[in-house]
């Protein structure tokens, strides 16, 4: 009598522990989907006028909250949702990873992603929907194993290696972050980001394996915790400490040379210097420093880095900017990229207009034809056009 009791007693013990992580499941999901969603609205509510990389953020966040719901509503209405070991969720699964590369991508070279290196760069995953799809035509079934764990014994059929394939290709995309795209005409972002960034989808993307290799509630309710936490990092770091929190004085997108290398004559200390003399010494120091370092390249250099660079104060530098022909320090920025545009238009280091914008250090396609046509009095097209007519006219008298 008292091991038929215990019995009972062990089967509702299980069953009310196995009701109650089911409701913790739900409850997980949805306050998942909840903070996704807001941190999603915050990156798109804090972008940047030109620069997408925020808005490239948002959009994958905001994905993942889809994915989120979706779970939910199937769970609430009592169906079981799909298995997260199924072709159709493991080819999510590396579209999202996918788009995670995108994003570090629009952060070191703002611009350089267009719609053609887009498709590119997502070739594999399109080939691998696309056999996916011919498959399904073709007949193929695909057993629903809950786990991989559970697929490894049959993995001389087609539905199995091929989902195996599809794991193993979910890691890939975080190697490509090691190889991005890097130019060499600035850094907007520096190896620490980097680093921070890639760990943080090592581990998201580990836990996401763990949960494919044994599908047990548990361990799909941690997952759930990691994914939001890795997400919430992710823009945590994009909001307050990629561009935010980086200090004047430690600024990783200008690569720092000593002045004393540069121009030795003109570190003088500005308590030393008076009135115009100091002045003048001081646009020399600016002119040497940006030269070296090329630092109009940045798209986040502001006032107050070169006045740190250049030990002064951003008061003392705007007024020898304004004393030496220079409207303010955008027209001085503006002009030093209009001028390496036309640098690199001309001896062809760029493809095209849009291109060589960006590299400049300009965020967006409109501002830069903004400046150029303030500082030219023309558009590309047209300086471009009347400067070949000077050529030809020039070629013909001699």
């Amino acid at each position: 009598m008292f091991v038929l009791q215990k019995d009972y007693l062990s089967f509702y013990l299980s069953f009310f522990i196995s009701i109650h992580m089911q409701y913790l499941y739900i409850a997980t999901i949805f306050a998942g989907a909840l903070v996704c969603l807001l941190a999603s609205l915050l990156l798109f509510a804090r972008r940047k006028s030109g620069e997408r990389s925020r808005v490239i953020l948002a959009v994958i966040v905001l994905f993942s909250v889809y994915n989120y719901i979706t779970r939910f509503i199937a769970l609430c209405n009592g169906s079981v949702p799909e298995f997260v070991v199924s072709g159709k969720l493991l080819l999510q699964a590396n579209f999202m990873i996918l788009a995670y590369t995108m994003y570090p991508i629009e952060v070191i070279a703002p611009g350089w992603l267009n719609f053609k290196r887009i498709l590119k760069l997502s070739s594999v995953w399109f080939l691998l929907v696309a056999v996916y799809v011919v498959s399904l035509r073709a007949g193929v079934e695909y057993t629903p194993y809950t786990s991989l764990v559970e697929m490894v014994t049959h993995a001389q059929s087609f539905d199995v290696w091929f989902r195996l394939l599809l794991a193993l290709f979910i890691f890939t995309p975080i190697l490509f972050i090691f190889f991005l795209h890097r130019t060499n005409l600035y850094r907007n972002s520096d190896h620490v980001w980097i680093q921070k960034y890639v760990t943080i989808i090592f581990v998201n993307t580990l836990a996401y394996i763990i949960v494919l290799m044994y599908n047990h509630l548990i361990i799909n309710i941690l997952y759930y915790y990691i994914s939001v936490g890795c997400s919430l990092y992710i823009a945590y770091i994009e909001l307050f400490d990629r561009l935010i929190g980086k200090s004047a004085k430690e600024e990783p997108s200008i690569p720092s040379v000593p002045l004393t290398q540069v121009e030795s004559n003109y570190v003088v200390p500005a308590e030393k210097c008076m009135g115009e003399q100091k002045n003048a010494a001081l646009i020399k120091r600016l002119d040497a420093y940006m030269k070296t370092n090329r630092a109009w390249r940045n798209p986040d250099l502001s006032l107050n880095m070169l006045a740190s660079e250049l030990f002064t104060n951003r008061t003392t530098l705007g007024q020898a900017l304004h004393e030496h022909g220079y409207e303010n320090y955008t027209y001085y920025i503006n002009k030093l990229r209009i001028d390496d545009f036309l640098k690199q238009i001309e001896s062809g280091e760029s493809e095209n207009y849009q291109e060589a914008f960006f590299s400049v250090g300009f965020r967006s396609r409109n501002t830069a034809l903004r400046n150029f046509r303030q500082i030219t009095g023309m558009t590309p097209s047209e300086y471009f056009q009347k400067k070949d007519l000077e050529l030809g006219s020039t070629t013909v008298k001699h």
